[in-house]
Protein backbone atom coordinates (compact mmCIF):
# COMPACT_ATOMS: atom_id res chain seq x y z
CA UNK A 1 0.00 0.00 0.00
CA UNK A 2 2.96 2.34 0.81
CA UNK A 3 4.24 2.05 -2.27
CA UNK A 4 1.40 2.13 -4.36
CA UNK A 5 0.99 5.30 -2.58
CA UNK A 6 4.43 6.78 -3.38
CA UNK A 7 3.87 5.65 -6.90
CA UNK A 8 0.50 7.88 -6.92
CA UNK A 9 2.28 10.52 -5.27
CA UNK A 10 5.70 10.44 -8.25
CA UNK A 11 2.76 10.61 -10.80
CA UNK A 12 1.42 13.74 -9.26
CA UNK A 13 4.39 15.20 -9.03
CA UNK A 14 6.13 14.30 -12.29
CA UNK A 15 2.85 15.70 -14.05
CA UNK A 16 2.51 18.92 -12.68
CA UNK A 17 6.13 19.01 -12.58
CA UNK A 18 6.13 18.62 -16.36
CA UNK A 19 2.88 20.91 -16.81
CA UNK A 20 5.25 23.59 -15.10
CA UNK A 21 8.23 22.90 -17.09
CA UNK A 22 6.05 23.31 -19.89
CA UNK A 23 4.90 26.46 -19.28
CA UNK A 24 8.11 27.59 -18.18
CA UNK A 25 9.71 26.46 -21.60
CA UNK A 26 12.61 24.97 -19.33
CA UNK A 27 13.53 21.20 -18.94
CA UNK A 28 15.34 22.03 -15.64
CA UNK A 29 12.44 20.76 -13.29
CA UNK A 30 12.98 17.46 -15.08
CA UNK A 31 16.40 17.03 -15.07
CA UNK A 32 16.30 17.99 -11.74
CA UNK A 33 13.90 14.60 -10.90
CA UNK A 34 16.19 12.52 -12.55
CA UNK A 35 18.92 13.69 -10.41
CA UNK A 36 17.28 13.08 -7.40
CA UNK A 37 16.09 9.48 -8.20
CA UNK A 38 20.63 8.81 -9.07
CA UNK A 39 20.96 10.13 -6.32
CA UNK A 40 19.48 6.93 -4.42
CA UNK A 41 21.87 4.73 -5.33
CA UNK A 42 24.45 5.97 -2.64
CA UNK A 43 21.46 6.14 0.29
CA UNK A 44 22.29 2.33 1.57
CA UNK A 45 26.21 3.31 2.03
CA UNK A 46 24.91 6.58 3.97
CA UNK A 47 22.06 4.69 5.65
CA UNK A 48 24.85 2.12 6.91
CA UNK A 49 27.63 4.66 8.19
CA UNK A 50 25.47 7.13 9.79
CA UNK A 51 23.00 4.76 12.08
CA UNK A 52 21.06 2.35 11.04
CA UNK A 53 23.62 0.01 13.10
CA UNK A 54 25.54 2.49 15.25
CA UNK A 55 29.10 0.14 15.52
CA UNK A 56 30.10 -1.40 12.11
CA UNK A 57 33.01 -3.32 10.83
CA UNK A 58 34.30 -2.31 7.49
CA UNK A 59 32.94 -5.80 6.13
CA UNK A 60 29.79 -4.98 7.11
CA UNK A 61 29.36 -1.70 5.42
CA UNK A 62 30.96 -3.29 2.26
CA UNK A 63 27.44 -5.67 2.48
CA UNK A 64 24.87 -2.72 3.13
CA UNK A 65 26.64 -0.66 0.36
CA UNK A 66 25.88 -3.50 -2.09
CA UNK A 67 21.86 -3.87 -1.11
CA UNK A 68 19.35 -2.96 -3.98
CA UNK A 69 17.83 0.58 -3.46
CA UNK A 70 14.58 -0.11 -1.35
CA UNK A 71 11.65 0.82 -4.22
CA UNK A 72 9.94 3.62 -2.01
CA UNK A 73 13.58 5.42 -1.55
CA UNK A 74 14.24 5.33 -5.50
CA UNK A 75 10.86 6.57 -5.86
CA UNK A 76 10.51 9.59 -3.28
CA UNK A 77 13.75 10.47 -3.92
CA UNK A 78 12.79 13.01 -6.71
CA UNK A 79 11.31 14.74 -4.50
CA UNK A 80 12.70 14.89 -1.25
CA UNK A 81 16.02 16.86 -1.85
CA UNK A 82 14.78 18.67 -5.12
CA UNK A 83 11.66 19.73 -3.73
CA UNK A 84 12.46 22.94 -1.31
CA UNK A 85 15.49 23.96 -3.90
CA UNK A 86 13.12 23.82 -6.75
CA UNK A 87 10.70 25.85 -5.11
CA UNK A 88 13.46 28.87 -4.21
CA UNK A 89 14.62 28.21 -7.83
CA UNK A 90 11.36 29.08 -9.23
CA UNK A 91 10.73 32.35 -6.77
CA UNK A 92 13.99 33.29 -8.32
CA UNK A 93 13.23 32.83 -11.26
CA UNK A 94 10.15 35.03 -10.62
CA UNK A 95 12.69 37.52 -9.00
CA UNK A 96 10.87 37.35 -5.72
CA UNK A 97 13.91 35.86 -3.77
CA UNK A 98 16.94 37.39 -4.20
CA UNK A 99 21.00 35.52 -3.37
CA UNK A 100 22.42 37.28 -0.55
CA UNK A 101 23.50 36.56 3.01
CA UNK A 102 20.85 37.38 4.99
CA UNK A 103 18.39 35.84 2.78
CA UNK A 104 21.05 32.67 1.82
CA UNK A 105 21.20 31.69 6.19
CA UNK A 106 17.45 32.13 6.11
CA UNK A 107 16.48 29.87 3.32
CA UNK A 108 18.57 27.29 4.44
CA UNK A 109 17.06 27.16 7.89
CA UNK A 110 13.72 26.82 5.53
CA UNK A 111 15.60 23.74 4.54
CA UNK A 112 16.42 22.54 7.68
CA UNK A 113 12.95 22.79 8.80
CA UNK A 114 11.75 20.91 6.14
CA UNK A 115 13.89 18.52 5.83
CA UNK A 116 13.61 18.25 9.73
CA UNK A 117 9.74 17.61 9.00
CA UNK A 118 10.63 14.56 6.81
CA UNK A 119 13.18 12.83 9.47
CA UNK A 120 9.97 13.25 12.22
CA UNK A 121 6.86 12.44 9.77
CA UNK A 122 9.59 9.40 8.45
CA UNK A 123 10.34 8.14 11.87
CA UNK A 124 6.62 8.41 12.94
CA UNK A 125 5.15 6.35 10.08
CA UNK A 126 8.24 3.59 10.21
CA UNK A 127 10.08 4.44 7.16
CA UNK A 128 12.87 4.83 9.14
CA UNK A 129 14.88 4.34 12.23
CA UNK A 130 17.99 5.04 13.91
CA UNK A 131 20.22 2.75 16.18
CA UNK A 132 20.52 3.64 19.74
CA UNK A 133 17.32 6.22 19.62
CA UNK A 134 19.27 8.25 17.51
CA UNK A 135 21.79 9.40 19.78
CA UNK A 136 25.29 11.02 19.06
CA UNK A 137 27.57 12.32 21.19
CA UNK A 138 27.02 16.35 23.48
CA UNK A 139 23.59 14.91 23.01
CA UNK A 140 22.96 16.08 19.49
CA UNK A 141 20.12 13.84 17.54
CA UNK A 142 20.96 11.78 14.16
CA UNK A 143 18.39 12.92 12.67
CA UNK A 144 18.97 16.31 13.51
CA UNK A 145 22.16 15.77 11.61
CA UNK A 146 20.59 14.08 8.87
CA UNK A 147 18.23 16.57 8.44
CA UNK A 148 21.48 19.60 8.43
CA UNK A 149 23.24 17.34 5.62
CA UNK A 150 20.26 17.12 3.71
CA UNK A 151 19.31 20.73 4.13
CA UNK A 152 22.82 21.33 2.72
CA UNK A 153 22.45 19.32 -0.08
CA UNK A 154 19.98 21.47 -1.05
CA UNK A 155 20.92 24.33 -0.45
CA UNK A 156 23.86 23.30 -2.82
CA UNK A 157 21.49 22.46 -5.87
CA UNK A 158 20.00 25.47 -5.44
CA UNK A 159 23.42 27.11 -6.05
CA UNK A 160 23.87 24.51 -9.18
CA UNK A 161 20.25 25.31 -10.91
CA UNK A 162 20.97 29.47 -10.82
CA UNK A 163 24.31 28.40 -12.45
CA UNK A 164 23.02 26.33 -15.30
CA UNK A 165 19.91 27.75 -15.80
CA UNK A 166 20.80 29.36 -19.16
CA UNK A 167 23.16 26.00 -20.44
CA UNK A 168 22.10 24.33 -23.72
CA UNK A 169 19.54 21.85 -22.32
CA UNK A 170 22.58 18.94 -23.18
CA UNK A 171 24.75 20.58 -20.96
CA UNK A 172 22.10 21.16 -18.50
CA UNK A 173 21.44 17.35 -18.51
CA UNK A 174 25.03 16.53 -17.82
CA UNK A 175 25.48 18.68 -15.27
CA UNK A 176 22.26 18.03 -13.35
CA UNK A 177 21.92 14.37 -13.92
CA UNK A 178 25.08 13.21 -11.31
CA UNK A 179 24.54 16.76 -9.37
CA UNK A 180 22.40 15.51 -6.18
CA UNK A 181 24.51 12.17 -6.30
CA UNK A 182 28.00 14.45 -6.07
CA UNK A 183 26.35 16.90 -3.23
CA UNK A 184 25.41 13.88 -1.48
CA UNK A 185 29.13 11.94 -1.92
CA UNK A 186 30.45 15.83 -1.00
CA UNK A 187 28.16 16.25 2.01
CA UNK A 188 27.84 12.67 3.78
CA UNK A 189 31.26 11.06 2.04
CA UNK A 190 33.83 14.03 2.66
CA UNK A 191 32.72 16.96 5.05
CA UNK A 192 30.55 13.80 7.33
CA UNK A 193 33.92 11.73 7.38
CA UNK A 194 35.35 12.97 10.51
CA UNK A 195 32.37 11.49 12.41
CA UNK A 196 31.50 8.21 10.01
CA UNK A 197 35.56 6.69 9.91
CA UNK A 198 35.10 7.19 13.73
CA UNK A 199 31.55 5.43 13.80
CA UNK A 200 32.64 2.59 11.17
CA UNK A 201 36.39 2.32 13.19
CA UNK A 202 34.29 1.34 16.60
CA UNK A 203 36.75 4.85 17.91
CA UNK A 204 36.33 5.65 21.77
CA UNK A 205 33.42 7.97 22.82
CA UNK A 206 36.26 10.72 22.55
CA UNK A 207 36.68 10.54 18.75
CA UNK A 208 32.80 10.46 17.82
CA UNK A 209 32.55 13.59 20.16
CA UNK A 210 35.61 15.38 18.28
CA UNK A 211 33.92 13.49 14.83
CA UNK A 212 30.82 15.27 15.14
CA UNK A 213 32.11 18.64 16.28
CA UNK A 214 34.52 18.41 13.08
CA UNK A 215 32.00 17.36 10.80
CA UNK A 216 29.29 20.11 11.94
CA UNK A 217 32.32 23.02 11.82
CA UNK A 218 32.61 21.88 7.97
CA UNK A 219 28.82 21.94 7.22
CA UNK A 220 29.28 25.69 8.50
CA UNK A 221 32.09 26.44 5.99
CA UNK A 222 30.79 24.36 3.01
CA UNK A 223 27.16 26.90 4.14
CA UNK A 224 29.23 29.69 4.17
CA UNK A 225 30.77 28.86 0.06
CA UNK A 226 27.68 28.31 -0.91
CA UNK A 227 26.12 31.41 0.25
CA UNK A 228 28.76 33.10 -0.91
CA UNK A 229 28.33 31.05 -4.56
CA UNK A 230 25.07 31.98 -4.88
CA UNK A 231 26.29 36.31 -4.37
CA UNK A 232 28.45 35.49 -6.86
CA UNK A 233 25.69 34.33 -9.17
CA UNK A 234 23.85 37.10 -9.38
CA UNK A 235 26.47 39.78 -9.09
CA UNK A 236 28.05 38.19 -12.35
CA UNK A 237 23.80 37.82 -14.19
CA UNK A 238 23.51 41.91 -12.68
CA UNK A 239 26.73 42.75 -14.70
CA UNK A 240 25.84 40.63 -17.68
CA UNK A 241 22.61 43.15 -17.91
CA UNK A 242 24.56 46.36 -18.17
Amino acid sequence: MSEFLTILLLLIWYAAIGSFSWTQRTPIYLFTLLAGHVSALAIPLWSAVYGLEYRLDVVTVQILAAEPVPLGIMLSSAWLIPLPALAVFTLYRFRWWFPGQFTGLLTYLVFLLYHLLIEVVGMRLGFWSYASNGELPLGFSTSVLAAMMASMISYGLLYLLLVVQRFAWSSMLIALLPAILGLSLLIYGVLGAPLWLALVLNGADWTITAGLASTLLLLIWGGQIITRGLKQTEERRGEGRR
